[in-house]
């Protein structure tokens, strides 16, 4: 039975294309049934979520970096995606320049059978930004099911879209084809402006690695379910990479993911600019990071980190173009 408008995508099995930058990476089969979905806001306009929320993980601490996001993380120095890169960032209204010759990419520690060099980037302010406090890193991995915050300056949702797919086993790739109603497939198109947003959802799996063409690096990853009309649901969409994946561990937030790429389905429009029900995010695990981080930016004997800023992701495809 074809899922209808606003309804659920049918995924009888998905194909997930890993793609970054806005470009497709690399294209996975899986023959078991798929993660559940995840930041493209699925509320009625998707148009809001441009302030702090009110329970607010750190929106002020992430900004606008070039073709993506990066995460002011305390002691002038920054994170993001290494297929960023450094440059100035805007953070609460100010723009940061980058010091020259600061920059530095994180590795994977020897892990076996992974690239040396991972898909995160830190580099240093010019000058303190004004006001900006740090953020603490997650010190565990965060558990399935945990409800995180996604804050990123990717593309803005654009039209609601059905689509007829094709999903025989026989055929690879699936055939997509653009329908008015009545489409077994569902989601947004994206359009060329971005703004800071934040949306929400669910961490559906952990301890994935992913090569998305700029070195393996550990995720976690969250789904996009339609729980529309009311839901701040979220998916990363182009330009959201190097955006922020807060969740709150007690009464603290903390920064425990980093938006890296989008998955999606056999054949489906580029993901980075197409947020279909069922695509997902991948972050960046940043517990598993969060030594070197350390060492880069060790946490001040005498200043209580604060997050002082946080928000969510603007629910959209994340993956810089």
């Amino acid at each position: 039975m074809p899922c209808m408008h606003r309804t659920r995508a049918c995924r009888p099995f998905r194909g997930v294309t890993i793609a970054a930058c806005g470009c497709v990476g690399l294209v996975v089969f899986l023959a078991t049934p798929r993660i559940a979905p995840a930041v493209i806001i699925d509320t009625v306009t998707g148009t809001g979520n441009t302030t702090a929320p009110a329970d607010d993980p750190g929106w002020a601490n992430v900004g606008r970096l070039g073709i993506g996001t990066g995460v002011y993380l305390g002691n002038d120095w920054v994170l993001t995606a290494n297929h960023v890169g450094g440059g100035s960032i805007v953070l609460n209204g100010g723009t940061y320049a980058m010091l020259a010759g600061s920059g530095t990419r994180l590795t994977n520690g020897g892990e076996p059978g992974k690239s040396t060099l991972t898909d995160l980037y830190m580099f240093r302010l010019a000058t303190t930004p004004a006001g900006l406090a740090g953020v603490p890193i997650a010190v565990a991995a965060t558990g399935s099911a945990a409800a995180v915050t996604m804050i990123g300056a990717g593309r803005d949702r654009g039209a609601f879209t059905q689509w007829s797919v094709n999903t025989n086993t026989g055929t690879n790739p699936w055939v997509w084809t653009e329908v008015s109603s009545g489409g077994n497939f569902a989601g947004y198109k994206t359009l060329e402006s971005r703004t800071m947003r934040w949306g929400t959802n669910s961490v559906s799996g952990t301890g994935i690695w992913i090569n998305a063409g700029s070195g393996d690096a550990r995720t976690m990853i969250t789904g996009f379910d339609d729980f529309f009309p009311s839901s701040t649901e979220a998916q990363a969409a182009s330009g959201d990479s190097g955006g922020a994946v807060f969740h709150k561990n007690g009464s603290t937030w903390e920064l425990s993911g980093l938006m890296l790429a989008v998955g999606g389905y056999s054949g489906q429009p580029d993901p980075a600019t197409h947020a279909v029900f069922g695509n997902v995010t991948y972050a960046a695990d940043l517990s598993f990071y969060r030594p070197q981080i350390m060492a880069i930016v060790p946490e001040p004997a005498a200043i209580v980190l604060v997050v002082t800023a946080a928000g969510g992701l603007l629910v959209a495809r994340s993956l810089r173009r």
